[in-house]
């Protein structure tokens, strides 16, 4: 029990830490309906999207991508957790609560043995027009 809460607590600090560079770094915004999953030379993407607005999530990687996991950083609670996707495959998901949250994955491959990427996602209300 004591290994799952000290792994845990890695991971939640490994989490807060990429939200904090992400506030440092450069900022891409986004509001589309598409999150695409392929590790590039972009170390942290920044995605807008609106509470509740369905987004498909896709692995538009030629490899598995393997510990895909959302975290939204105020809670430190794990929203999604999926262990690998295969080329091609993707799911819907919709943010109820607005806020911040953080998405990293790992891709392997022959050139690089570990490459992990992050995205940052800001989930906003309503806007008004």
């Amino acid at each position: 029990m004591k290994k799952k809460s000290v792994k845990q607590n890695i991971c939640f600090a490994f989490f807060v830490t990429v939200w904090i560079v992400a506030g440092l770094e450069g900022r891409a915004e986004s509001t589309n309906t598409m999150i695409s999953l392929s590790p590039s030379g972009q170390q942290l993407e920044r995605i807008v999207l609106t509470k509740n607005s369905e987004v498909q999530v896709s692995n538009d990687s030629v490899t598995t991508l393997y510990s895909f996991t959302v975290i939204k950083v105020s809670t430190g609670k794990r929203m999604v957790s999926i262990d690998n996707m295969k080329p091609s495959a993707s799911f819907n998901i919709a943010f109820d609560r607005p806020g911040k949250y953080v998405a990293c994955y790992l891709s392997k491959n022959k050139k690089t043995l570990n490459k992990n990427t992050c995205l940052q996602i800001d989930v906003v209300g309503l806007r008004s027009i």
